[in-house]
């Protein structure tokens, strides 16, 4: 099923699907590298970073920093071990999602997500941790488009930030800003926020 190959890639055909989303994805990726504002010396962790188009984005944006990808599929991280080859010293691709992701808590400076964050199993409990993944006052940056392909096969829609929203405030996130606009596939939302300072039960 095509929509299943958009969700984690696989074989020959995920090969096809991997070049298909470098090409329509870009505008996005390049929206939400930006949007995390980097200074050059942090680490970030980008999720589901498939053919590897925002691996090396953000490679270019940190030249004293380092970059972490968690990427579930094969043909996914061998696509963007390729793309970032040349950045090998500060690029690092994991076998992982944001459930199974097993960094220390409060190591990670700012953390992204392009056209994934709509298949996380459970969403709740994937956002908490990348939440907990974040330091003090850390950025994330979540790019999804209206032709996202959803877990049942379906689209994200032009309402995905209705239901996504509530569930960033829950896990923690804070100074949550949502923007729709044109790109290379459709509608496409990028949404803002960070952890905040100061953190605790009573926040």
């Amino acid at each position: 099923m095509i929509s299943g190959q958009f969700a984690r890639p696989r074989g020959l055909l995920g090969r096809l699907v991997g070049r298909t989303m470098a090409r329509d994805n870009a505008q996005l990726t390049r929206r939400v590298v930006a949007a995390l504002k980097l200074s050059g010396d942090e680490t970030v962790v980008e999720f589901g970073p498939g053919p590897g188009v925002g691996l090396r984005l953000l490679a270019e944006a940190l030249p004293n920093g380092r970059v972490i990808g968690v990427e579930p599929s094969p043909v996914m991280r061998a696509q963007a071990g390729a793309r970032t080859r040349r950045f090998a010293h500060r690029v690092e691709i994991i076998d992982a999602t944001a459930e199974t992701i097993t960094l220390p808590a409060g190591s990670i400076d700012a953390v992204c997500a392009v056209n994934n964050v709509q298949l996380w199993q459970p969403l709740t409990a994937s956002l908490a941790r990348v939440f907990q993944l974040l330091r003090s006052g850390g950025s994330m940056a979540i790019g999804i488009t209206e032709h996202a392909v959803l877990a049942d096969g379906g689209s994200a829609g032009r309402n995905f930030d209705t239901q996504l929203l509530p569930c960033l405030t829950e896990a923690g996130f804070i100074d949550l800003i949502a923007v729709w606009k044109p790109g290379g596939n459709g509608e496409e939302l990028l949404i803002e926020g960070r952890r905040p300072l100061h953190w605790g039960r009573s926040n």
